[in-house]
């Protein structure tokens, strides 16, 4: 992280209690992991998520915005694939501010989220980040195929749920 980076995040009002995250986030795992930050990235999010099993689409967007890693909105479910973006001011500033930020923690957290939500197979890739509108766009593949269960968590995390949370219900059938 150098000053400029520093200096903004510890002046932004939705970034300053954020700076520890940010530190290890996108200073010191890129630094330590090197060309591997992306996959161990994506695998740790999916770690998390097995620790933190959700049972909504709902919860999995209240999870994002209780943990600070964004803005999380389902844009589209067609088929086999799920459309998500990533927002707020916490992405907008990562995009700005770092070369290479990474977001493949979140991704690898939602894939394995869809999973379980669907029992399904789930994987996800970013498939677009723009930095200009702050956005990251992550699609979640599904598979045909049942999940093995021999990893998994059978506890649910339980988020809780504010009376102000305006998300909407995308859980109809779920």
């Amino acid at each position: 992280m150098d000053n400029e980076a520093y200096t903004t995040i510890i002046n932004d009002p939705h970034m300053a209690d954020l700076l520890g995250q940010e530190l290890i986030r996108d200073d010191l795992l890129p630094s330590i992991l090197g060309s591997d930050n992306h996959d161990i990235s994506y695998w740790a999010g999916k770690h998390l998520a097995r620790n933190h099993r959700l049972a909504t689409y709902d919860d999995l967007i209240a999870f994002f915005d209780q943990f600070k890693l964004g803005k999380l909105n389902l844009l589209k479910k067609s088929g086999q694939q799920l459309n998500w973006e990533l927002s707020g001011p916490i992405v907008k500033n990562r995009l700005d501010l770092f070369d290479d930020p990474d977001f493949y923690l979140e991704t690898g957290f939602i894939a394995q989220s869809c999973q379980y939500i669907l029992n399904q197979v789930a994987e996800a890739e970013i498939t677009k980040t723009n930095p200009a509108k702050g956005i990251v766009l992550i699609s979640t593949y599904l598979g045909k195929d049942k999940p093995v269960d021999d990893q998994e968590s059978d506890k649910m995390f339980t988020i809780a749920h504010s009376d102000t949370d305006q998300s909407e219900d995308l859980d109809s059938d779920h």
